[in-house]
């Protein structure tokens, strides 16, 4: 079943397109893996298939519904975590859990057993009662995350996730992020840590100045030509600098010339 569908899906700003007619399907159980260079669409597109942000022409579909704001029984099944986002700061990381959870519509029992595990899975356990204004970056994202999916939703919006996250949180939220789609969400995330992008995603696609140069399976990519020694990773970076029409490595010309002064 497709679960996110976008048809035909651009954004202009003062005449420049910053989306260029982007088709892109997740079905039940797939992670799709959004990448590209800076400035390639990637925010905008996250925006629009999350309803932040109105396409200039084209249509979003999620669960078979129009994306809409106002609409609360779709909102119900979805988790959204921007990149950043306003949240309750004053709040401990504790009584945000425990909102999201009672808006969400969980009961009190079930409230406090989430957020007692969410703050043991997403080790934020000593950071409970203490105000988000003092968490890291990192512990920002993953408070976020577990605000997010206490619902169990069947669609997941990341933009961004891995950013600021140690290795073993990382690990973490791929764990989540995988026994999600096991038990059929549809996930779909932008990323430019690619060694996560391409250890997580079912699929990946990849988008260059507004338009999806390629879309595949996660199968399909790793039999994609790769240099010797290259692994996924290195592959999905040589691809996005080779679309991106990038040489690999790049100098400083002052730095090149300093022994010669």
């Amino acid at each position: 079943m497709e679960v996110i569908k976008a048809e035909n899906l651009t954004r202009s700003y003062g005449g420049n397109v910053v989306v260029d007619g982007v088709d892109l399907d997740v079905r039940e159980g797939q992670i799709l893996g959004f990448v590209g260079p800076n400035g390639a669409g990637k925010t905008t597109t996250w925006s629009m298939l999350t309803g932040v942000l109105n396409p200039t022409s084209g249509t979003v579909h999620v669960l078979g519904r129009p994306i809409d704001v106002n609409d609360t029984e779709l909102k119900q099944q979805l988790g959204i975590v921007p990149d950043h986002s306003v949240m309750f700061e004053s709040l401990t990381g504790e009584e945000l859990l425990l909102s999201y959870a009672r808006i969400y519509g969980l009961s009190r029992e079930d409230a406090g057993q989430r957020t007692d595990e969410a703050l043991s899975v997403f080790d934020l356990e000593d950071a409970a009662r203490r105000p988000i204004t003092t968490y890291s970056h990192g512990m920002r994202k993953k408070i976020r995350l577990a605000a997010a999916t206490l619902h169990a939703p069947r669609v997941l919006f990341l933009d961004e996730p891995f950013e600021g996250m140690d290795a073993l949180s990382a690990r973490t939220v791929m764990s989540i992020l995988q026994q999600m789609a096991e038990q059929g969400a549809a996930i779909f995330l932008t990323s430019h840590m690619l060694d996560y992008v391409e250890r997580v995603s079912t699929h990946i696609a990849v988008i260059r100045d507004g338009k999806v140069l390629l879309s595949c399976s996660r199968e399909e990519f790793r039999e994609l030509p790769a240099a010797e020694g290259e692994d996924g990773a290195g592959r999905l970076e040589n691809l996005i600098l080779s679309i991106s029409r990038r040489e690999r490595f790049s100098r400083l010309s002052w730095i090149s010339n300093r022994s010669a002064t």
